[in-house]
């Protein structure tokens, strides 16, 4: 696996356990990346090599050859090796990165009716995706269905719902776990919410990422709802 350089040239904080970070690749190297992918990295940490994987928030450059900058979104693991490593380094300092790797790519065109449902950090590879998708002017109508333990959890929370108020094509749904004074959506797991919003599965293609028990039951929902096997693309985080 090889590994080119890249620096740390913004850091936000997205949540109380969030960052997102913007790395300038290289020299402009050939990194010709496809929305969903993502990219490993490494460090070395207390004398040991340590790899992680993560996906690319970012959309993917117009010429699909260089990309002079990436965007990760990366959430703390309290007690974790490489989070708490990655959460201490400033702007300016020099990573590793490898890649890109990754299956869960978006399909183009996307269909009319394409759902896309994420918990937690899930919602990366989603954010490369629909971006991409928002960039291109696509006109189809499609689905974003969110999971978060609570409202603060929410990434990305406003660029989300100012896509939700400006494309009329484009239908965000977040769900919280714990119930909240003052949360005006909807309440519960996430994958339990696709019968309240979509009537019609078939012939749909659905995008999943997130912790791997929501997968498997939103998976095997969509199944059951009318969607084939095929048409469903998935990662677990």
């Amino acid at each position: 696996m090889e590994y080119m350089n890249a620096e740390i040239v913004e850091v936000k904080h997205l949540t109380l356990n969030t960052n997102s970070y913007l790395l300038r690749l290289e020299n402009n190297k050939h990194f010709p990346y496809k929305a969903g992918q993502f990219v490993m990295l490494k460090a070395n940490i207390n004398g040991e090599s340590v790899k992680r994987a993560y996906s690319i928030a970012s959309p993917p450059p117009r010429d699909f050859k260089h990309a002079e900058y990436i965007e990760l979104i990366i959430k703390l693991v309290p007690g974790g090796t490489f989070t708490p490593h990655i959460f201490s380094q400033k702007e300016g300092i020099i990573i590793q990165v490898a890649g890109p790797f990754g299956g869960l790519i978006l399909k183009e065109p996307i269909l009319e009716g394409d759902i896309f449902m994420a918990t937690g950090s899930g919602i990366a590879p989603f954010m490369s995706m629909l971006r991409k998708v928002f960039r291109d002017h696509n006109p189809k109508e499609f689905f974003l269905f969110y999971g978060a333990k609570n409202s603060q959890e929410i990434i990305y929370r406003e660029e989300l719902e100012q896509w939700d108020k400006e494309h009329k094509n484009f239908h965000l749904i977040v769900s919280v776990s714990e119930e909240e004074k003052g949360w005006n959506g909807e309440v519960g797991y996430v994958q339990d919410k696709l019968k309240t919003y979509i009537k019609d599965f078939e012939g749909k293609q659905a995008y999943l990422c997130g912790l791997p028990i929501m997968v498997e039951q939103a998976r095997q929902r969509l199944i059951d709802l009318g969607i084939k096997p095929v048409d469903i693309y998935l990662e677990e985080y």
